[in-house]
């Protein structure tokens, strides 16, 4: 199960379940205050002098089976090489946690998401309501970066729904990965429109200035 959540009910939620032991996976230097383990492929142990920190992958951690209660994983999907991987590392570990992925349009204005791994971006990850699936597509750079990630704070309050995605799941995460086809559904009786961009090189979108 999978479906659409917030932040505020996923800290209720851990607020009303005090006993879970939880990861958070992918912390880079400021986790969940909540958790009781972090992990990130980069060594950050000196920012959690009180907690339990472990270097590894996001899809390849040292923890046991169904260790955890519950797993956050707050904008770690985009980054790792194989999907499929890391969903089944997240099942492994935990029974329920809660993902985080930037929308492709944020994705694509954020500066510094178009840098080469491990700090840039490798998928557009989306959520598919009428499947209930996630949708990893290989990552495009079509528009030219425009915010800066330290101004992406001030940006979300009032653009929540439009730069970030939060997902709630249990027991099981569908997911599938599609290719570099975009297909505009138009509505009115006219031909659906269908763009392929595989292997095209894509011009940049530049804001006027």
């Amino acid at each position: 199960m999978i479906k659409r959540t917030s932040r505020k009910y996923m800290l209720e939620t851990i607020k009303n379940n005090p006993d879970w032991s939880i990861l958070d996976l992918g912390s880079g230097i400021q986790g969940w205050l909540c958790a009781k383990t972090y992990c990130d492929v980069t060594d950050c142990s000196e920012h959690y002098p009180e907690g339990d920190f472990v270097q590894a992958p996001a899809d390849d951690t040292p923890f046991f089976d169904k260790e955890f209660d519950f797993v956050v994983a707050t904008h770690v999907a985009e980054h790792v090489p194989n999907p499929e991987k890391f969903l089944k590392e997240l099942m492994r570990i935990s029974d329920r946690g809660y993902i985080e992925v930037p929308t492709p349009f944020f994705d694509n204005i954020t500066q510094g998401n178009s840098n080469p791994p491990p700090h840039g971006h490798l998928w557009w990850v989306s959520f598919d309501d009428d499947a209930n699936e996630i949708v990893f597509k290989p990552r495009i750079h079509i528009l030219e970066e425009a915010i800066s990630p330290a101004n992406t704070t001030v940006l979300l309050p009032f653009f929540e729904d439009n730069m970030v995605t939060r997902l709630y799941w249990e027991k099981e995460i569908p997911f599938r990965e599609e290719q570099l086809i975009f297909t505009h559904i138009i509505g009115n009786g006219d031909p659906d429109k269908r763009i392929d961009l595989r292997d095209k090189e894509i011009p940049k979108f530049r804001w006027r200035g």
